[in-house]
């Protein structure tokens, strides 16, 4: 899709705030399969992009498809998505020409569909770099035509007519009295304060053709409505980053009420003058306790080069500066306070470009010093620096309390947050949108281990991190939690390490039904519930989509509330060969045979699997002074029988099941070896 419009300048408009002009479409993705069919798809007439000189409305272009045009189209059988199709512009009208999604009654459409794909829930994704513009030239537009988003989420049958809307916005910035200083200007950066925690999104423009020492600029940025918007008393800014030098305007405050951008709206900005240096700060709170006490700032590395010219305001009126190119240890700088009391510390460095390295990795864990007892509160993102891993970063930081939403926003290459906030027992809250940036990340292992303070949650933490493999021990220890939120790991469908992740949290009573319904590749539960003593029961089918797993070693050993298992447990899990201790110690269980299928029906449900039922099922239902709930026969099945290749040690030893007797001595029981008669004569 193309711009046909006529450009000219706008009304001034120190705040940011709005001039309206209609709305347009936007869609989303689908693939290939079945017969070709020809859909009609719209984009609404009065759909415009007007720029006037004045507040005069003047005429503008209409949008209109053009013949590179792709829709994505996102089957569906009733609610259940199945798959998806491109659909090209034939050249005629407003006619597309695709293939049809087998099984699909219902249809969702996107565009551009060359760019955005759909997740294994038919969810729309873009690419990381979707928003990144380069406008060539002073007041040019054709940028925007690539940035528009529309879609048709109604689902329409392919007879029927799509009508697409539009789902972004643009805003023009009249930016004036440049100082000559900046040399050529490289880049524009538009910051916006989305909450109370400082500037928290931004959108970039590239520029090229654009002569050395201009002093005016007109700028044009496509952006996400959805992302964009001002918090009530919140700042912009306007960044300028030159040849020579970087500049930036700013506000202290902008609209009373803050500001919401609203999709397929245009507004615009005019700033005459007031730029200053620019920086980038980061700034963290520390809690001295004794006179003359000495605090460090440390770098993960032992030694580096600092990539920028940094400034350390420590908070109690010096400043320490360090030059660009210098020699880094891995204490950069020390400051010694004579007075006890709360400091703020502010690290400022001159490469305000947030896409190149602006500092070295700050952490807040040494080895040989173990955690940063004294920060208590982290204020701003880390900038830039050049991050690929977050590994210890605030390990045993006991009083930290408080971390921006944006915290790891920089850092996108990050692909690691192993023990990232360990033992930070003060963390009392995880923002919803710690990791939204860190679409690259594969490891979390014991991110938040024994953060007992925790009391929930975000639904969406890992959202984006839909690389994500490893969760092992991530909410270990967190005490303080008493329930997950669904959809925690929906996205997470490469995960295949869940052991302990959430070992010792003593506080959950219920899990979700469909916890773990998407991570279909995941293989190891070990350890998984271990000692949650407050449940009670197990949702029906919380393993059923886990076909791969293959190990249940202690995954509700010590669960000493629970009370009932679903029926067919485990009967989708056919590569599992460890329930090793899994059900140990689970003292008010009352067990049922039908967690697994039964042997006379499905003998050979094991066969070719070399099985570890050690102490699977010790001390099961002990608490009850009688008999309750029975044991499934797994010494029925094929491979499980006498002089079986199985490891059976302990399975049912001390097990209060009412088919006890049946039991062969060998799995723990109270019956002779081999296949006991059942009281009634039978074997079942």
């Amino acid at each position: 899709m193309k711009f046909k419009l006529s450009i000219c300048s706008i009304c001034t408009l120190l705040a940011l705030l709005a001039a309206s002009c209609t709305r347009e479409p936007l869609p989303e993705p689908v693939e290939q399969e079945g017969g070709v069919v020809i859909i009609e798809a719209s984009i609404p007439p009065e759909t415009r992009v007007l720029y006037t000189d004045s507040n005069t409305p003047g005429e503008g272009g209409t949008l209109s498809w053009q013949t590179s045009d792709t829709l994505l189209l996102a089957g569906y059988d009733g609610p259940t998505y199945i798959g998806s199709s491109k659909f090209g512009y034939t050249g005629t009208g407003t006619k597309f020409s695709g293939m049809v999604v087998p099984g699909a009654t219902t249809y969702k459409a996107y565009y551009p569909g060359n760019i955005i794909t759909l997740d294994a829930n038919g969810e729309a994704q873009l690419p990381a770099n979707f928003w990144q513009q380069t406008q060539s030239g002073d007041n040019q537009t054709s940028h925007l035509s690539k940035k528009l988003l529309m879609r048709d989420i109604e689902a329409n049958s392919l007879g029927e007519s799509f009508s697409l809307t539009h789902q972004s916005s643009i805003i023009r910035l009249n930016l004036n009295n440049i100082p000559s200083g900046v040399g050529t200007i490289q880049k524009v950066i538009w910051s916006l304060q989305t909450s109370a925690g400082g500037l928290t999104e931004f959108a970039i423009l590239n520029v090229t053709d654009v002569s050395s020492g201009t002093s005016g600029l007109t700028a044009f940025l496509a952006f996400d409505p959805t992302v964009m918007k001002i918090v009530a008393n919140g700042k912009v800014k306007v960044t300028l980053i030159g040849s020579q030098a970087s500049r930036e305007w700013s506000t202290n405050t902008t609209k009373v009420g803050g500001m919401i951008y609203e999709a397929g709206k245009r507004y615009y900005a005019t700033i005459n003058g007031g730029w200053v240096n620019a920086k980038a700060n980061f700034s963290f709170t520390i809690q001295t306790t004794q006179a003359n006490q000495v605090y460090e700032i440390w770098q993960k590395d032992n030694s580096s080069t600092s990539p920028a010219n940094l400034t350390i305001n420590w908070g109690d009126g010096t400043n320490t500066t360090i030059a660009k190119d210098a020699s880094l240890a891995k204490t950069i700088a020390s400051r010694k306070y004579v007075t006890p009391s709360t400091y703020t510390i502010t690290i400022s460095s001159d490469e305000v470009d947030p896409t190149v390295k602006q500092m070295p990795q700050i952490i807040f864990y040494k080895i040989i010093t173990g955690g940063d007892k004294q920060v208590t509160a982290i204020l701003d993102p880390f900038p830039n620096m050049g991050a690929v891993d977050f590994k210890n970063s605030f390990l045993r930081c006991s009083g930290l309390t408080q971390i921006p939403a944006d915290l790891f926003k920089h850092n996108t290459q990050a692909t690691d947050f192993t023990n990232c906030f360990a033992e930070c027992s003060g963390l009392n809250e995880i923002p919803a949108d710690l990791f939204k940036y860190n679409t690259q990340t594969t490891d979390f292992t014991s991110c938040f281990y024994l953060c007992s303070n925790l009391t929930e949650i975000p639904a969406d933490l890992f959202k984006y991190n839909t690389q994500a493999i490893k969760f092992a021990s991530c909410f270990s220890g967190c005490t303080g939690l008493t329930s997950i939120p669904a959809g925690l790991f929906n996205n997470n469908t490469q995960a295949t390490n869940f052991n302990s992740c959430f070992y010792q949290c003593s506080g959950l009573t219920t899990l979700p039904a469909d916890l773990f319904r998407y991570n279909t590749k995941a293989t190891e539960f070990n350890f998984c519930f271990y000692e949650c003593t407050q449940l009670t029961s197990i949702p029906a089918d919380l393993f059923r989509f886990n076909t791969k797993a293959t190990s249940f070693y202690s995954c509700f050993n010590l669960c000493s509330g629970l009370t009932t298992l679903p029926a067919d447990l485990f009967r989708y899990n056919t590569e599992a060969t460890t329930f090793y201790g899994c059900f140990y110690g689970c003292t008010k269980l009352q067990l049922r045979a039908d967690i697994f299928p039964d042997p006379k029906t499905n003998p050979g449900f094991f066969e070719g699997r070399t099985m570890n039922f050690k102490e699977c099922f010790r001390n099961v239902g002990s608490y009850y002074p009688t008999p309750t709930g029975t044991a499934p026969k797994l010494w029925w099945f094929t491979g499980g029988g006498e002089g079986t290749t199985w490891t059976i040690n302990d399975c049912f030893t001390g097990a209060n099941v009412v088919n006890r007797n049946v039991i062969p001595r060998s799995w723990g029981g109270d019956a002779g070896n081999g296949k006991v008669t059942d009281v009634d004569g039978e074997y079942w």
